[in-house]
Order: structure tokens, then C-alpha cells, then sequence
């Protein structure tokens, strides 16, 4: 038997000593052993790296790079880098599981366009979320004690990298007009382009081919599909033991069933939020009120903000799968609206401490918050406190209509009831706003679907 720790030992120093071609082609050699290692200890992560396509690199200066191909994640290795990375053959199958959880939260797809931008802190956000989940790492590698530096507040732990991402870009941007204050015009204008923070470490992967600039990501709503069907096909794969040493919130990304949307939220939105004024923009087509004599100025128009509160019915009458299933379209209304989203779990009360902003579909929290009973009066008794006026916001209830009947809706109407199964009705009357029914076929417990 192949004692893999050994081996890679020993191609390890005879590659940093006296490197050949067969040396560097051996590097592809020692991931495939250490991919077929986590087969037998971290199954998960080695079924689905087996169906990532690999490839060596001799231009690469970090061990691993995500790439697109025809809108196709591709994993590219270089051997020497690899070898100054991990020191063990253990620290390079924890490499690998830190690229498989970057394949798994589909960070390659999510930040294709903001790493043309921001890559030192695109690649620090992720890094951090990933390695929470990983033991094993390299010493230096991105961790929580790293980064807070950084970060004026406290960073949370195993939050979302969208969360990490918003921290360091405050960050940086605090960093940058503190730069700007205190330097000569010349020198801010060079420091001008700076995202205000380096690489803390070598990085385990690049993330510059993540943008497929090259146009091998024209499709990404076919990048997305892939992405998810290969993790659904590495985890039906992964033998129940297998599943068990998978992190509880890896799981639960696993576990969200897509499905189809049954709803146009663009088409049903339009309108409420075509309404809500934010302020004034330029516009030629409106004289200007100060100076009408000067064609050339522009005048003022209002301008609108998409403003939206969505209230999830976590009670006791929806059932996990029905509640798995309004959660999976208020992720199509991410996809669908450029908006500020804001997502409140309700039952009797509005739950405290559970709205969220969401505005990406893997910000959705597929947890149940409370499984009470049904109290409508706690959604329109929230938006009171918020100050929310019908010219302000539009709240969005998702549920299955079996609440009170009467309600005090403290003069808001602005609000548009979606019912989860073809036969429910709200249980209001009259009506305050509009009612609109999840398309006939897509209910999640119809077991046809």
C-alpha cells in the first residue's frame, strides 16, 4: 500500500531541489492521490472534486486557480507553487476541500464581475468564510484573527462572504478618504485606485479567472445549473457516514431543493414599486424651473427607490417542504429585482432579531424561525414601526392565507399577499392590497413536481 504522506515527501524536495518535467507532471499525479484520499475520508468533497476536469499550469504562482471553459468550472494546478504551499500531503487534501467550498457556494459565479475590481478583498471575503469550515490549513492561511485588523467591527463567525466582502469595503473606504485627507493632491490621486488593504498570505487559489474575460462565461444562468447539479450529484453520491462529517452549514446549502419559479416578480412588482420616490434625478426632458431661458440645462424628474419588505410565514401550518418552497422564490426575487430586500420570518409575531437584507439567492436562510399560529396584525404592526407609508414601501407576505380575519392596517395598503398552494384563500376580508396564487403545478408537496 501507498503510504501518500511519504510520496509526497519525497516529490516534494526532489521538486524544490532539482525540478524536471517528470517532477512538475507529478504534481497532477499527488492531487489525484490526495482527491482519492478524501474519497475514503471526506467523501463529500472528493465526489465532488472527482467531477471538477483538471488540469496542470506552468504560468500559475498560487497551487490552484478556478477557471471557466465554455461555462464550465475548471480546476488548474501548478506543481511548484503547490510544494512551497503545503508543507504535508494533509495540508494539501485541506487545500482542496478550501477549493471545493468555493465550487459548493458558487464564489467563482457570485463575484465573476467584482473581482475585475476589488481582487485583494474579494479573495480575503471568501477565503475567511471558507476556511472556518477547514482544519489542516497551512500556518498563514486567511482566518478570522487575520482579517479583524482590518475591520473596525467585530467580524462574525461563518458568516456569508457577501457579509465579509461589505465590512472590508467600508473598510477600505474609510481607509481611503483618512489617505486622501492627509496626503498631498498628487499622491492621494496615485493612492486613488487602491482597494486599501494587501494580502495578508499566499493565497491557496487565484480568483482572476473568475471573470472569464475571455468570453468562456456567456450563459451564467447554465453556469449556475451546472454548479448546482454537480454538488446535488457529489452529495446523492456521499454514503450516509460520509454525509455526517459534513459541516451543519454545508449541509444546509445541500439540502435546499431549487425550484422552478413560479412567479414573475418583475412583471407583479412593476407596478407598487414604480410608485415610491427617493428623490430627484437629471432629466432633459424637463425644463429647467431656475434658468428656462438655457436649453442645454437639465431639469429635475423624480427619481424611485425599490424599497421591498418580505414577510415569510414560518407558523405552524406550513409545512417545512412549503416553507422550503416560499423561501426558494424569495431567492428568484433577488435574481429578478435590483433592490434593497429586506426578509422578516413571522408566525404570531413578527420574529425579533431574524430580518435580513438578502440581496443575492445564497443570502436566503433555509431555517425555520418560531411555528406558531398565524397573526397578520404583527406585519402591518411592524411596518408601523418602521414609519413605512404606502409612497415608501412595498411589503410582500408569503403564506398560505389561514390568519385572522379582521386587521387594523394602520392606513397601508401598498402590500401583495402570495399564496403558496393553488387552493388557498386569504383569510382577511376584504382584501387590503392585492392577492396573487403560486403558479398550479409548482407546490412543493405536490409529489409530481
Amino acid at each position: 500500500m501507498i503510504n501518500n504522506a511519504m510520496a509526497y515527501a519525497e516529490w516534494r524536495q526532489q521538486l524544490l531541489t532539482t525540478p524536471t518535467d517528470a517532477t512538475l507532471a507529478a504534481g497532477l499525479v499527488m492531487v489525484e492521490r490526495a482527491i482519492i484520499d478524501l474519497l475514503a475520508s471526506d467523501q463529500f468533497y472528493g465526489e465532488l472534486l472527482t467531477r471538477l476536469p483538471r488540469h496542470p499550469s506552468r504560468q500559475l504562482t498560487v497551487p490552484f486557480a478556478l477557471t471557466w471553459r465554455a461555462n464550465r468550472l475548471e480546476l488548474t494546478m501548478a506543481a511548484v507553487p503547490l510544494a512551497q504551499t503545503f508543507t504535508r500531503f494533509d495540508e494539501l487534501q485541506a487545500g482542496l476541500k478550501h477549493v471545493a467550498l468555493h465550487v459548493l457556494w458558487q464564489h467563482p459565479l457570485r463575484y465573476r464581475q467584482r473581482v475585475a475590481h476589488q481582487p485583494e478583498l474579494v479573495t480575503l471575503a471568501t477565503d475567511l468564510t471558507v476556511n472556518q469550515y477547514v482544519t489542516g490549513l497551512p500556518k498563514y492561511s486567511t482566518g478570522l484573527a487575520t482579517v479583524q485588523p482590518l475591520v473596525a467591527a467585530a467580524l462574525p463567525v461563518k458568516a456569508d462572504s457577501s457579509v465579509y466582502l461589505k465590512l472590508l469595503q467600508s473598510s477600505a473606504q474609510r481607509q481611503a478618504s483618512s489617505q486622501s485627507a492627509s496626503q498631498s493632491p498628487q499622491t492621494a490621486g496615485d493612492a486613488g485606485t487602491s482597494t486599501g488593504t494587501q494580502p495578508l498570505s499566499a493565497p491557496i487559489d487565484a480568483v482572476a479567472g473568475w471573470q472569464a474575460a475571455t468570453g468562456q462565461l456567456a450563459n451564467p444562468n447554465l453556469a449556475a445549473s451546472r454548479l448546482q447539479q454537480l454538488a446535488r450529484d457529489a452529495w446523492t453520491h456521499t454514503r450516509e457516514a460520509g454525509r455526517g462529517l459534513v459541516a451543519g452549514q454545508v449541509r444546509a446549502q445541500l439540502a435546499i431543493k431549487r425550484h422552478a419559479v413560479a412567479i414573475d416578480w418583475r412583471r407583479l412588482l412593476v407596478k407598487g414599486l414604480g410608485q415610491l420616490p427617493t428623490g430627484k434625478q437629471a432629466s432633459y426632458a424637463r425644463f429647467n424651473r431656475r434658468q428656462p431661458a438655457r436649453m442645454e440645462l437639465p431639469g429635475q424628474i423624480s427619481d424611485t427607490q425599490l424599497q421591498l419588505q418580505v414577510y415569510v410565514d414560518h407558523s405552524g401550518s406550513i409545512s417545512d417542504a412549503t416553507l422550503q418552497y416560499l423561501l426558494s422564490q424569495v431567492a428568484s426575487l433577488t435574481r429578478a429585482m435590483t433592490a434593497t430586500i429586506m426578509v422578516s420570518s413571522f408566525d404570531a409575531v413578527v420574529r425579533p432579531g431574524q430580518t435580513y437584507q438578502a440581496d443575492l439567492p445564497q443570502q436566503i436562510r433555509y431555517t425555520r424561525q418560531g411555528g406558531g399560529g398565524t397573526v397578520y396584525q404583527s406585519i402591518f404592526d411592524d411596518l408601523r414601526r418602521q414609519h413605512a407609508t404606502n409612497q415608501t414601501t412595498l411589503a410582500v407576505v408569503l403564506t398560505d392565507g389561514r390568519g385572522e380575519r379582521e386587521i387594523d392596517a394602520h392606513h397601508f395598503t401598498n402590500v401583495i399577499w402570495v399564496l403558496a398552494h393553488p387552493h388557498d384563500r386569504l383569510s382577511i376580508q376584504p382584501v387590503i392590497g392585492q392577492v396573487v396564487t403560486l403558479k398550479k403545478g409548482a407546490d412543493s408537496d405536490d409529489t409530481t413536481t
